[in-house]
């Protein structure tokens, strides 16, 4: 079975099974480029834009008691997750998501007419513009959906750097004892602790939270209420107000209406600074993945300062090799997060007068991020980071032979007498301590006190 649905470019026939409508089906044949569709986040984000302004429209006279009923019931239905196959379409689509909103009109729209009692396009009924989309732009329910969908999002992730965060400052506690060399160019430097460079990590991580959480106050406001060019029309008195009073007591969001309509529609750096702060956090996971990694170089010919979980084979040539596979996975996701900074900064830019159409692609960049820093954090914590111990051998090894230890010997011997010593040791392959002592300016107790503290 088919229906023909209507529109003034003509008509089609869909299958009587689909909940779309025709706005969705050309969407969905004109924009066949990734095979990604919206996700779940998305999908329910949106139907809480559709629910709180029936709602809305409702209380404030605009909409009859009937078709907020079955609006409110069938964006129920959507938000259990039952009708997911029907948002299908793909991330790269019309400008400023039009395809998306439109989706969302007519499945809630033929959903609520069924629920009616009425046929899927009997739309003389109920209306996916008319009536689910009453008061409403996509200039502005799409960037809404998009706040909410970030904040979404951004709470996950929140749980997540602070579960990272905990675990580098176990990693600090556990090997605040654990001395090693300290390395600057590669080279030995002046010798630190294991906990020193976890404390380090955590201390950063620390930042990058705080950078995160000023971003989202900005997401926070919501441009609902300005349908288009922000400027309110068609929209009843305190239609603004109504509807983010609805969109919060849902969510348990704390949204606020936009000051200025025009300004939030026109300028989408709002998610840039999302973006920004998502992607430093990328700059400095990248660095401690990295640095794992050296740390853990060898077994044999390597630092191997550290031992990390075996999670997998690592060669399919080479026997018992043991990759660090979950560091150099988190390499790839803060890369692609990099990556993904400078695409939403391109289409945060390319706004143009009172709209920017490149809100999809804003969008897909953002979410993306989120999700795949957010599932990357745990992946690093969990088996990873949690799981890290020190190999104290090779790190007592390594000081016995690091040159930088000779550095703490300055305040006793002076700079240019310590460069004499290191660079004899050097040419000799004597150690540092054997040719300190010679210069008789230091007793071996002295030496040993300065190097051990003890």
């Amino acid at each position: 079975m088919s229906r023909i649905e209507r529109d003034v470019i003509g008509e089609v026939k869909i299958e009587d099974n689909e909940y779309y409508g025709i706005n969705t089906f050309r969407a969905m044949n004109n924009f066949q480029i990734s095979g990604i569709v919206e996700d779940r986040d998305h999908i329910r984000s949106m139907t809480i834009v559709k629910r709180s302004a029936a709602i809305a429209n409702n209380k404030l006279k605009a909409l009859p008691d009937d078709k907020k009923e079955y609006i409110v019931k069938a964006a129920d239905e959507v938000l259990s997750g039952k009708y997911d196959s029907q948002f299908v379409i793909d991330v790269y689509q019309a400008g400023a998501g039009t395809s998306f909103n439109m989706n969302a009109n007519e499945v809630i729209a033929n959903i609520a007419l069924e629920l009616w009692g009425k046929k899927k396009g009997e739309y003389q009924y109920l209306h996916p513009n008319d009536h689910v989309n009453m008061s409403q732009s996509t200039n502005d329910s799409y960037p809404t959906m998009m706040r909410i969908s970030a904040i979404m999002k951004a709470e996950r992730y929140i749980d997540e750097i602070k579960n990272l965060i905990k675990s580098m400052e176990k990693k600090a506690e556990q090997f605040k004892n654990s001395k090693k060399p300290g390395r600057t160019h590669l080279q030995d430097a002046a010798p630190v602790t294991l906990g020193m460079e976890f404390s380090a990590y955590a201390y950063t991580l620390k930042k990058n939270l705080k950078d995160f959480e000023n971003a989202i106050d900005f997401v926070l406001e919501l441009n609902i209420g300005g349908t288009a060019t922000g400027t309110g029309i068609n929209t009843p008195k305190g239609y603004k107000e109504e509807i983010v009073k609805e969109i919060s007591s849902f969510t348990g969001f704390n949204f606020r209406p936009s000051d200025n309509l025009p300004g939030i529609m026109e300028f989408q750096s709002d998610f840039a600074r999302m973006m920004n702060a998502i992607a430093v956090n990328a700059l400095d996971i990248n660095k401690m993945a990295n640095d794992i990694r050296l740390m853990y170089s060898g077994p044999g010919a390597g630092l191997h300062e550290i031992f990390i979980p075996a999670v997998q084979q690592g060669s399919s040539i080479m026997p018992g090799k043991i990759n660090p596979s979950i560091a150099e996975a988190m390499n790839m996701i803060c890369h692609s997060t990099i990556g993904a900074q400078q695409a939403l900064n391109l289409s945060v830019q390319a706004g143009q007068l009172e709209l920017n159409v490149m809100m999809p692609n804003i969008d897909y960049e953002l979410s993306r991020s989120l999700d795949i820093m957010t599932n990357g954090m745990k992946m690093f914590r969990t088996l990873l980071i949690d799981g890290i111990n020190v190999n104290e051998e090779a790190c007592n090894e390594h000081l016995s032979k690091s040159f930088g230890s000779a550095a703490l010997l300055n305040p006793v011997l002076g700079y240019d007498t310590v460069a004499k010593v290191v660079k004899e040791a050097l040419d000799t392959h004597k150690s540092i301590k054997e040719v300190a002592l010679k210069t008789g300016k230091i007793t071996e107790e002295q030496y040993t006190k300065i190097m051990t503290g003890k």
